[in-house]
């Protein structure tokens, strides 16, 4: 099976912050270089915090495509790692509590090309892409297959997760919990993983994964997976979430001003 019959059965869930104008415009941006891929998707679901007056705006922008597509605005903004959380919440009960089975779950900065449409997959609950940085790999003793053995962290900016095998995706007693801890921290600096053990929407996301026992697969496997290894590995790329990276046509596009990688079995 390849990546593309999945995608046909999916709901795609992106979500992001709006802040300005210039948010505005970069999206429509993203969404129109996405588009080939995105009409591929059953129906797309859109949530957002904001840091002004944009709802209108941002509706409009994403129903003159989809005209269908859900639009969850979240009533509140808690900063960057907080509000992601919430977010990740808002799509994901979403597709709880109205029975979609599959969710692609994506962010607004990601870029998706045709190509990935051909990766190879094999049956399982959960697909993903592992993340990690110079710093895992050579705790791996700069060998792949230790890493991937012993280093489960899921990127949350792209995976197909089957809802309909899961409970929930983060305790919201938790998160709140968390968020009125750090807001007592003189020395807080959005980092909330700094003061609290296994505080990441990545370890969410895996807790989740392992919590109701889904089968897993890797999207990125054999000379694909070497290639971003060997990337990192050459590079030192000290963050884990493979920013500016072009990994068979997936992206996590967040600095558009800054060179980008690419990584393809085509080459």
């Amino acid at each position: 099976m390849n990546l593309k019959q999945l995608i046909n059965k999916s709901t795609y869930g992106t979500i992001g912050y709006i802040a300005s104008e210039d948010d505005l415009t970069r999206m429509e941006q993203y969404l129109l270089y996405n588009l080939e891929v995105l009409k591929e998707y059953k129906n797309i679901i859109v949530a957002t915090n904001y840091g002004g007056d944009f709802k209108t705006q941002n509706t409009e922008i994403w129903k003159k495509y989809f005209p269908n597509c859900i639009i969850l605005d979240s009533p509140v903004n808690r900063g960057h790692n907080f509000g992601t959380a919430d977010l990740d919440n808002l799509v994901f009960d979403y597709c709880k509590n109205n029975n979609i089975k599959w969710l692609c779950k994506g962010a607004n900065d990601i870029l998706l090309q045709p190509k990935l449409f051909d990766i190879k997959i094999k049956k399982a609950d959960f697909y993903y892409m592992n993340g990690f940085s110079f710093e895992t790999v050579y705790y791996s003793k700069f060998d792949s297959k230790i890493l991937d053995k012993n280093h489960f962290t899921p990127q949350t900016n792209f995976y197909f997760i089957n809802v309909s095998k899961t409970d929930y995706l983060t305790n919201k007693e938790y998160l709140s919990e968390t968020y009125s801890y750090v807001k007592t921290l003189s020395d807080y600096n959005n980092k909330p993983w700094e003061f609290i053990s296994k505080w990441s929407c990545e370890d969410f996301l895996a807790e989740c994964v392992k919590r109701n026992n889904l089968d897993k697969h890797h999207l990125l496997e054999g000379d694909l997976y070497e290639q971003l290894f060997k990337l990192i590995s050459t590079n030192q790329i000290g963050d884990p979430s493979h920013k500016n990276i072009v990994i068979q046509g997936i992206c996590h596009f967040q600095f558009p001003s800054e060179p980008v990688l690419e990584i393809n079995l085509d080459i």
